[in-house]
């Protein structure tokens, strides 16, 4: 998998970055270390920090200062799965029960604040202050992105535009804020700087949209496409894409058949052949990749390397990931 080369490539300051960001958590809770133990055993790819070091690798070196920013990214982004979790009355993630199911919602909650207090703390202890707009920018964004897509939901009335706005803020900003976090931790010019904002951002919107087309393509246990987003009423890219291909009465039929999907699998099903048969999966994929292509291509404006060949990989694998 390329994420482990990247890993590997970066030998001792990833094994220096793990171990920074694993004794940043420790508390004097017990409660919260049992906590915090379980999320770190289950910590995922761990996909923004490792572009945060590859970007201050690519733009300068990797400095103390960078393990410090991509500590801060991946604790807002636990702190941001945490509350989303809470707010979408989830219990898996990934195959693995949620800390809402297995310590109760104020656990949940209260662990994503403590995370996201450390993040800012992390910043200020060690005077990174010139991290501090990236990450507060980035943490209004995703509490705006969250209340503008609950308000949709209620409505669902999610244009394409909406759709750009609810992602960028949710998840491309974080992506983002990683990268050129990265940049500027490494030294990278005011050019560099712009380049990993603008490539983190692409990247994160590329990512976001395959998680959306995987609803209307991945199967659960008993073979059924999952509809995660459509039980929680979320129109994303693919029903987007398909619903442009009908006229007006046949939109108003599927929307109908949304708003019931929460409750009726039957409903759901019948929106994922829908957007099955109208090519929503196939437009979809075609726009992620126009956002890969514009990342690779802020990558290939600088001299080739290995660095380089790793992000361009790593770009390649988040537009055909099967996780």
């Amino acid at each position: 998998m390329e994420l482990n080369t990247a890993k590997n490539f970066l030998g001792n300051n990833w094994t220096a970055f793990e171990n920074f960001y694993r004794s940043a958590l420790r508390s004097d809770i017990a409660f919260l270390n049992t906590i915090n133990d379980y999320l770190l055993q289950h910590s995922g790819k761990q996909l923004r920090p490792l572009l945060t070091l590859i970007a201050a690798k690519l733009c300068g070196e990797i400095t103390a200062s960078a393990y410090v920013a991509a500590a801060a990214v991946e604790m807002v982004h636990t702190a941001s799965l945490l509350h989303d979790d809470v707010v979408d009355n989830a219990d898996w993630r990934h195959g693995m029960p949620t800390v809402k199911t297995l310590w109760k919602s104020q656990a949940a909650v209260l662990t994503g604040d403590y995370w996201l207090s450390r993040a800012f703390q992390l910043v200020v202890e060690h005077q990174e202050h010139r991290l501090l707009p990236t990450f507060t920018s980035c943490l209004l964004n995703l509490s705006e992105g969250e209340l503008f897509q609950m308000s949709k939901a209620q409505i669902l009335d999610t244009t394409q535009d909406d759709y750009y706005t609810i992602i960028g803020k949710k998840t491309a900003s974080l992506m983002s804020a990683g990268m050129k976090a990265g940049a500027i931790t490494g030294g990278g010019s005011k050019l560099d700087i712009l380049n990993m904002n603008i490539a983190g951002y692409a990247l994160g919107l590329a990512f976001q949209i395959r998680d959306d087309i995987f609803d209307y393509t991945k199967n659960n246990f008993f073979d059924k496409p999952t509809g995660i987003d459509l039980r929680e009423q979320k129109i994303t890219l693919p029903l987007i894409c398909a619903l442009k291909n009908v006229e007006n009465n046949k939109r108003e039929e599927i929307i109908r058949e949304v708003k019931k999907a929460a409750k009726n699998s039957r409903s759901a099903a019948k929106v994922t052949t829908f957007v099955r048969q109208q090519g929503g999966i196939e437009t979809a994929q075609s726009i992620q990749q126009e956002h890969i292509n514009e990342a690779i291509a802020i990558f290939l404006s600088y001299p080739e390397s290995e660095i380089c060949r790793l992000l361009i990989n790593i770009a390649r694998y988040l537009a055909k990931r099967d996780a």
